[in-house]
């Protein structure tokens, strides 16, 4: 059999079956830039490409049982029409012959069309950047000299649409100073209930100037001048990191602001560079979080795994399976179907998380959570089936921690490994979607698939592959 993709360089073809083919088209991404083998290299075109196999015409279509006539996927006016119950899943283009094409190769296709159904577009992200600014201004019409900082998956790229804008507010010393030196002097006054004569002309002098913790000056200045624009509106103070949750009626987009938190904008800044080093990272990323998502098992203050935690999760795997290729001297296999696969099984059976904690340092490693060094920080005698997570940026902190319910994560993994498991070997059990079965279709892809054409509208048969670097791409979807 022949397989094609398309590269800087034009078409290219490998002969050998499907098996062969799934050893051997990690060469076709990683030959993609400058020096021959460097995975790194590859990010400079596209973090994957679509392979099919050649075909043509009325062949393809005989070849596929007349597959064709019952895709009532249609395009009307450049756009795509759905039957919910009979359609193809929004991220797929075609029907798949799994006589002809491997299981996990036609699960890594599915991958990549998810992620390009999924990845916010243009016209999103510059909502989104609107109302940073509207927001920005609102900031600082309010706190003198602050800074605002949008960081998380806005930044990365890695949000869905349904994602929340994460901003920091960084107050300068000297007003976060007289904030605090206010809020004391404020209650001093009212447990006292002493008010001298000067204290009273001063009070005259500000009546109109707000008094209150950060959060609460802009909770107040929010219900003032975004009253008609706020669905949703809530001051957590009783957590680690003290923040507003807001969500904006307009765009119903959720926006969670934090006061002077600088490690938010450098875990942005170091997801970066994961994502240079890893490849598979974003792809996988935006399945797995929707994944979440769609259980309801995303938030961490109701248990779940958020987004960061999400994505250490993902790296701690990757990097472990880098180790494994390396230690038994074979190269590394970026079949996104296989990965995702794995990483069910890896945090379902193989991983004890009772025993064992995880840091994505020094190219990830495993350590005891009851060490003595590591037992104060990351051992919970009320939740040994925790996961004890290091921080990067700051190693005694476990980012784990309010995740509490890591048993039911661990539970979905399992049966969504074993349901992956029952279309991807043997004996099949055939499928029109094998990501379909871990991850129904929602309103919310229908309506993209509707109004999303650049990718399902190609003319190449053999490929869906982009050109443009990632960097460019980033910018205009």
């Amino acid at each position: 059999m022949v397989w094609t993709a398309k590269d800087n360089r034009g078409e290219r073809s490998i002969e050998g079956t499907a098996k062969d083919h799934e050893e051997e088209f990690i060469s076709l991404v990683a030959d993609d830039g400058g020096d021959k083998g460097q995975m790194s290299d590859a990010l400079d075109d596209e973090d994957f490409i679509t392979l099919m196999p050649i075909g043509n015409g009325k062949e393809e279509q005989t070849n596929r049982g007349g597959a064709a006539e019952n895709d009532l996927t249609e395009k009307t006016n450049g756009k795509r029409t759905f039957n919910k119950l009979r359609s193809l899943p929004p991220w797929m283009e075609s029907y798949v012959d799994y006589n002809r094409v491997n299981p996990l190769i036609a699960l890594h296709n599915e991958i990549v069309g998810f992620r390009r159904l999924m990845e916010p577009r243009e016209e999103e992200m510059k909502t989104r950047e609107e109302l940073v600014a509207k927001f920005t201004a609102l900031a600082k019409s309010i706190f003198q000299n602050c800074k605002v900082e949008v960081f998380g998956s806005q930044v990365t790229g890695l949000c869905l649409p349904t994602s929340d804008i994460d901003i920091a507010i960084q107050l300068d010393e000297k007003g976060a100073v007289e904030e605090k030196d206010a809020e004391k002097e404020h209650k001093k006054k009212k447990k006292q209930k002493v008010v001298t004569k000067q204290q009273e002309l001063n009070d005259m002098e500000n009546w109109n100037e707000p008094t209150g913790s950060p959060l609460k000056l802009l909770a107040t200045a929010l219900r003032e001048h975004w009253f008609d624009d706020l669905s949703y509106l809530e001051v957590i103070e009783k957590t680690r990191i003290p923040l507003i949750k807001l969500t904006h009626s307009p765009t119903n987009i959720s926006i969670d602001v934090c006061f002077n938190q600088r490690t938010g904008p450098q875990a942005a800044a170091l997801m970066h560079q994961y994502m240079e080093a890893l490849s598979p990272l974003r792809p996988l990323t935006f399945v797995l979080k929707k994944f979440m998502a769609s259980r309801g098992l995303n938030q961490p203050y109701t248990g779940g795994v958020g987004s960061f935690l999400l994505q250490m999760m993902i790296l701690t795997f990757l990097q472990h399976r880098e180790r494994d290729s390396f230690n038994k001297q074979r190269r590394s296999q970026y079949n996104l179907g296989a990965l995702l696969v794995e990483f069910f099984e890896f945090y379902s059976t193989d991983f004890n998380f009772i025993l064992t904690g995880v840091s994505v340092r020094f190219d990830g490693f495993f350590f005891p959570k009851g060490a003595t060094d590591r037992k104060k920080n990351f051992w919970q005698p009320q939740r040994p089936f925790s996961i004890a997570m290091e921080n990067p940026l700051d190693p005694t902190f476990d980012v784990g921690s309010p995740s509490f319910r890591i048993d039911l994560v661990q539970r979905s993994f399992e049966v969504a490994f074993k349901t992956l498991l029952c279309h991807v070997s043997e004996p099949i059990i055939p499928t029109t979607s094998i990501l379909a079965s871990i991850l129904m279709p929602s309103e919310e892809m229908w309506e993209r698939g509707r109004s999303y054409t650049p990718d399902f509208g190609r003319k190449e048969k053999q490929t869906a592959y982009d050109h443009e670097p990632a960097r460019k791409r980033q910018r205009r979807i």
